[in-house]
């Protein structure tokens, strides 16, 4: 059984990051009752922004793939920074939710422009997701912290993984989803705690590790990725 020790460890990366995830919501709704005023972090660019519904491409199914990618593969394949993203996980969500609950945030305004299929998406998203939780930015935390995470493991996953974080920003603010200051500190806290945890939390590293990661190991973190990407947005539709 000992042998096989790393697959528990790695369910139980999962666990917990669902976990804590799934505290989301109930932060929001306690952070209503506390604030029934939440603010409002405007700038002038960005009401200029247009909504533009094609962008849910990148903020639902990019960005849903490319996290879960990153915990799979963390989690199974190349283990050495396994306990180190989920502690990371845990203390950028644990500042998130705290900011929330002491200074909620709410979003642009949502205003669905068509009927096309990128726009009743958009409204299924808008429909069961709380405008609250903005500041900062889950999604950007989330897509930077993969990034961090994926270019540490392998310098030459930095040439996608980085460009798929800063996009996926992007993208909240073509949703209307976040202002730009919701961005900007998430990314000032997330690049922080991963710089800390990831050069000082050295303790936390897998020593045995997968030493070389093979096409099939990432063909099938990719497809259980994509799998839980497809199971999440379609439960937008159910639920």
């Amino acid at each position: 059984m000992k042998q096989y020790a790393w697959v528990l460890y790695g369910i139980l990366s999962i666990l917990i990051i669902f976990g804590v995830a799934l505290l989301y919501t109930p932060v929001a709704n306690l952070s209503a009752i506390l604030h029934p005023i939440p603010a409002q972090l405007a700038t002038p660019i960005d009401l200029l922004i247009p909504v533009v519904p094609a962008a849910i491409i990148v903020y639902w199914y990019v960005f849903y793939s490319f996290i879960f990618f990153s915990y799979f593969y963390f989690a199974f394949v190349q283990r050495e920074y396994r306990n180190t993203l989920v502690i990371a996980y845990v203390l950028i969500n644990a500042v998130a939710y705290v900011v929330y609950l002491v200074f909620p945030v709410i979003g642009p305004s949502r205003i669905v422009p068509g009927t096309d299929f990128f726009s009743l998406q958009l409204a299924s998203l808008y429909s069961h997701d709380t405008p609250l939780n903005c500041f900062p930015s889950l999604h950007g935390s989330m897509s930077l912290l993969a990034a961090y995470s994926l270019s540490k493991a392998k310098k030459e996953y930095g040439y996608i993984s980085w460009p798929i974080a800063i996009a996926v920003m992007i993208s909240t603010l073509f949703v209307h989803q976040h202002w730009i200051a919701d961005q900007v500190f998430a990314t000032v806290l997330t690049l922080s705690i991963c710089y800390f945890v990831f050069n000082w939390f050295k303790y936390t590293r897998v020593l045995k590790s997968t030493t070389q990661v093979h096409m099939w190991q990432l063909l099938v973190s990719a497809a259980f990725a994509v799998l839980f990407m497809v199971l999440y947005v379609w439960a937008f539709y159910v639920i």
